[in-house]
């Protein structure tokens, strides 16, 4: 599995105010030399796969998000 961010998770008592990180994961199956570019940007650039797919994923909904706007989807 890959960690993909970590997150604050607030506690009920006092909303707002946040006590622990959580991490949620996601798992993903890649083909085998997509899996191998990953690793080879990861260590070129010396940064963990996570961030990547993070950053992709991040990227993605960014995109999907003004998609969705630009055509009254949301």
């Amino acid at each position: 599995m890959l960690s993909i961010y970590k997150s604050r998770q607030c506690s009920l008592d006092h909303p707002g105010k946040c006590d622990r990180e959580s991490k949620h994961y996601v798992n993903c199956p890649l083909d085998y030399d997509t899996k191998m570019r990953l690793q080879r940007a990861a260590l070129e650039n010396d940064v963990k796969m996570r961030v990547i797919m993070k950053a992709a994923i991040d990227q993605f909904l960014t995109g999907w998000n003004a998609f969705l706007k630009a055509f009254c989807l949301r």
